[in-house]
């Protein structure tokens, strides 16, 4: 055999291999109304309507057949880990007012729920050191570094 088409094999039996270790970058999928505990933390029973929908959001489903059940389904699949976490929260009325609120989290003691993943994600301030070096080596020596007055 010629030795340029026995290298040139080679190298394509090399990628060929190579190729398969390569995992292209995939984000993770999330699906319906993000539901945060601290907002759950503000529903109470006796609440409108309008008041629910203001907090939680549009539902995912509203069943056509019984207007008085809202049904907020959240989903998130972390591709990383081929994970996926869910929960259902369902909110019944009363004509306009709020009497049942159910669902995968413990709702009986909704005012002490710890912050969700999504709370400490979406919200708040986060503060953190800055990571920017100081310009020019005399500075970061220390021999012409401005004092904080």
């Amino acid at each position: 055999m010629n030795k340029t088409l026995l290298a040139l094999l080679l190298v394509i039996a090399c990628s060929l291999s190579l190729s398969g270790c390569i995992r292209p970058y995939q984000p993770d999928i999330q699906q319906g109304n993000i539901i945060n505990n601290s907002d759950l933390r503000e529903i109470r029973y006796g609440m409108s309507k309008a008041e629910v929908l203001f907090i939680l959001g549009t539902p995912m489903v509203i069943d056509p057949f019984n207007e008085q059940r809202w049904d907020y389904f959240y989903s998130k699949r972390n591709q990383r880990k081929s994970q996926t976490s869910q929960r259902l929260i369902t909110a019944q009325f009363d004509g306009d007012k709020l009497v049942k609120l159910e669902g995968d989290v413990d709702l009986s003691n909704v005012q002490n729920l710890e912050p969700s993943t999504e709370d400490k994600q979406h919200g708040g301030t986060v503060i953190t050191q800055p990571t920017q070096k100081e310009k020019g080596l005399l500075n970061r020596l220390g021999i012409f570094k401005k004092k904080n007055r």
